[in-house]
């Protein structure tokens, strides 16, 4: 058994003032427990996409006569750095490229969202034969890089959808990860506060993961061989209505969803994650459309 000191676990906590975590995006070994090792770096560059088409009232479907849907892409690049063995920092960056259709309409908000700082703090391991646990403190600060205020011909494009958050917006959570042979259990829980900073009065909600996976690695090989693991991923994300001055009524909402991530390592260097993700649950506020299906496809390069 391995524990840090407490001093140690201060320290990181102060980190995450100044540093912080993506919430969103495609992004390795960011909500989990284990840390970089020592001078080790991660690049990673992912893609995600997110179909909404079905509108809903609360829980329910309702008829959507304008054919209303929305696709959202975020192609995320990031890069951390193993500072100790357990201490890990980095920066990522979205290009985000949101469009709504509708009979009669048809809008792109696009840009560089916010950078987001990140930092991993690794307070706990347990380790034997065959097994390791992992504990770590997640946390850091987004900041307004990002547009915020894209308009369309209508006028302003709502916040949830808006390439920025126009705010400096804290994130802190903790990850336990553990592998026993060829096993990978991993739980997350991470909050995203919105401070709406910025002078125009417009923010996206707050907003809530909790996230559980189970993987197991089918094909292992002795190290530096290739392997490939299959997880089952169960997520509930809850987002507060988002902020217009006032809160506006047919934003935010809570889903629980299932997905499968397949991740490849051919060698130690290089890693693949294509993961495919749908909702089993949802609840909107007032009427708005809702998530139908996530693709993420992720490159991560060692070094």
């Amino acid at each position: 058994m391995h524990c840090t000191a407490p001093f140690a676990a201060l320290a990181g906590l102060l980190l995450l003032s100044a540093t912080s975590l993506a919430a969103q995006g495609t992004l390795l070994d960011v909500l989990d427990g284990e840390t970089l090792y020592e001078n080790g770096y991660l690049l990673t560059l992912g893609q995600e996409l997110v179909t909404r088409d079905t509108l809903r009232t609360g829980r329910h479907r309702v008829d959507n006569p304008l054919q209303q849907s929305e696709r959202l892409f975020r192609t995320t690049t990031s890069i951390q750095l193993g500072l100790r063995y357990d201490l890990q920092i980095g920066v990522a960056v979205d290009y985000v490229s949101n469009s709504i259709q509708a009979i009669g309409l048809d809008e792109t908000a696009e840009g560089l969202s916010d950078v987001t700082l990140m930092v991993k703090y690794r307070f706990l391991r347990f380790d034997g034969k065959g097994f390791a646990t992992n504990f770590a403190l997640l946390g850091g600060v987004s900041l307004p890089t990002g547009d915020d205020n894209q308009q369309s011909d209508t006028g302003p494009i709502d916040p949830d959808l808006q390439p920025g958050s126009g705010s400096f917006d804290p994130l802190l959570g903790v990850a336990v990860t553990h592998e026993p042979g060829r096993w990978r259990f991993n739980a997350a829980a991470i909050g995203h506060w919105r401070t709406d900073s910025d002078a125009n009065g417009n923010s996206p909600g707050s907003d809530v993961l909790l996230l559980l996976e189970i993987g197991n690695r089918f094909w292992l090989e002795p190290y530096p061989g290739p392997f490939m693991r299959l997880d089952l991923v169960l997520r509930y994300f809850y987002e507060d209505q988002a902020r217009e001055q006032s809160r506006l009524p047919d934003t935010g909402y809570e889903s629980t969803t299932i997905g499968l991530n397949w991740a490849f390592r051919p060698r130690p260097s290089l890693d693949f994650q294509l993961y495919v993700e749908t909702p089993i649950s949802q609840q909107v506020n007032g009427t708005q459309l809702a998530d139908d299906w996530r693709v993420d496809f992720t490159v991560g390069y060692r070094f």
